[in-house]
């Protein structure tokens, strides 16, 4: 985008040109702490499909606001995060973030509810009562918490989202992921897989399954939307 080409009437015309329509400014929420993949974005904005998500990336990228790195990789790595021009839009994105929530239904005092939501968690103490408090008492998710690769508790309680710090033993998760997947099979629905990680853990999560990987500190906002994307109590 050079708006020095282009006449507008004021200045919020040339942030709206920017930013507008449905999908940009939340594709940038999401990139605003870590790099993402496609596939997690389009797993993260409900309702987006892969050709909107490529055109909004495109346009993105070649206005100056996200840089898209690929990795000499097989599979081939792609992924997207903010420029120093991005970066710039960042606490205009929060304000937008936060004006939405007084706004959106599902949304009671700035909190959305994830009742009803059965999530596993694999985490060690204190990090792991930590999350439970959050996303059990305040978020209102049935929260069950397994150390180590939890497989009896998967096959018992049959999470709708298993969440996983990457730091919780030294355990090979793919084994958690493909017992996960066999159990997809036979529930004939999707379990949504996150892992908590270091910015250096992100190939590791993704080779061993995961379909998001959020960095940590994880913002509790970030986490919440995250599985109450996957739950279809946004968009």
């Amino acid at each position: 985008m050079n708006p020095s080409k282009k006449k507008y009437g004021c200045p919020v015309e040339v942030t709206v040109d920017a930013i507008g329509g449905r999908w940009k400014s939340a594709i940038l929420w999401w990139l605003r702490q870590s790099a993402k993949r496609p596939n997690e974005l389009l797993l993260l904005i409900p309702g987006i499909t892969q050709k909107v998500l490529t055109n909004q990336l495109r346009e993105l990228e070649a206005d100056g606001l996200i840089h898209r790195q690929a990795y000499r990789e097989t599979p081939p790595r792609v992924e997207y995060s903010l420029t120093p021009e991005g970066e710039t839009l960042r606490p205009l994105i929060e304000m937008m973030a936060n004006w939405g929530k007084e706004k959106l239904p599902e949304f009671q005092f700035g909190i959305v509810s994830l009742k009803d939501i059965k999530l596993l968690l694999v985490a060690d103490e204190p990090y792991a009562q930590r999350l439970r408090i959050q996303l059990g008492i305040i978020y209102e998710a049935t929260v069950t918490i397994a150390p180590g690769t939890p497989l009896e508790q998967i096959r018992q309680f049959q999470p709708d989202v298993v969440l996983v710090d990457l730091d919780a033993g030294s355990e090979d998760f793919a084994v958690l992921n493909r017992h996960i997947q066999q159990l997809e099979a036979e529930l004939a629905r999707t379990i949504f897989t996150i892992a908590l990680a270091n910015s250096d853990q992100r190939k590791q999560a993704f080779s061993q399954g995961f379909q998001v990987v959020l960095i940590k500190p994880v913002e509790m906002i970030e986490l919440v939307a995250a599985i109450a994307s996957f739950a279809g109590r946004l968009g």
